[in-house]
């Protein structure tokens, strides 16, 4: 709340991932919620003054977003009170989800997750879009700007020389390519699934880390806060009331 009088209607209206996710969603009347989400984002991020944060390339307005409130909440109230978050992208800033089109999403149902079995993964990478350019299993493919071979590129980079000479030489068909993703794909999640099953079968455990990290988390974002309420000149002291506590 202290950080929406920061920044203006017209700036959230010009990020460019909450113009995106409107346009892929069909967003006309956005709400508050809609709109202001980077804003609620920047409390995540600077209630722990975390200064290192990975994302996406998608995300990264929203992390400028942040970088902006931090300038004007510290030259508003003349305290340092948050330093500058830098944002870390990973070797692939966007995965492309299996309809070609969007970046993966649950909304959209065209991800992969951990929790899918090695099956339903199979028939999501085999019902995948690959390379719209290519009309018949003899004609030459263009790998490049094929989503399948984005994925080989990602999850068996040693694997790509070949699969871009059997592609483009029309020696490789989409249908062969996919179930050989599919296959690599459930290899390099099995042990994910394996840890994930380990949890899933300890749920009180689950529910301790749970419990233990929030405890942790609160007492930070508490200071935080503190902090700036006190910058704010709004930091209240305790009121003893009669009868209460």
């Amino acid at each position: 709340m202290y950080f929406s009088f920061l920044v203006t209607l017209a700036r959230l209206q010009r990020n460019p991932t909450v113009k995106d996710e409107a346009k892929t969603y069909g967003v006309t009347n956005m709400s508050y919620g809609f709109l202001g989400y980077p804003v609620s984002q920047a409390a995540d991020i600077l209630a722990f003054k975390a200064d290192l944060i990975p994302v996406g390339q998608d995300q990264l307005p929203h992390i400028e977003q942040t970088r902006e409130i931090v300038r004007s909440f510290n030259r508003t109230f003349g305290r340092e009170v948050f330093t500058l978050p830098q944002p870390l992208v990973g070797e692939v800033p966007v995965l492309v989800g299996t309809d070609g089109d969007n970046k993966m999403s649950k909304s959209l149902d065209n991800f992969v997750a951990f929790a899918h079995s090695p099956e339903e993964t199979e028939r999501r990478i085999l019902n995948m879009v690959t390379d719209r350019k290519r009309a018949y299993r003899k004609d030459p493919g263009h790998p490049d700007e094929c989503f399948a071979f984005k994925y080989w590129s990602i999850f068996s980079p040693s694997d790509t020389p070949v699969v871009r000479q059997e592609c483009e030489s029309a020696t490789r068909g989409c249908k062969d390519c996919k179930a050989q993703l599919a296959s690599k794909l459930n290899e390099h999640l099995a042990e994910i699934r394996e840890r994930r099953q380990q949890y899933a079968s300890q749920p009180d455990l689950v529910w301790d880390i749970l419990a233990t990290s929030i405890k942790r988390a609160r007492a930070v974002a508490v200071e935080t806060l503190t902090e700036v309420r006190e910058a704010m000149k709004i930091a209240f002291p305790k009121l003893q009331i009669k009868g209460g506590k």
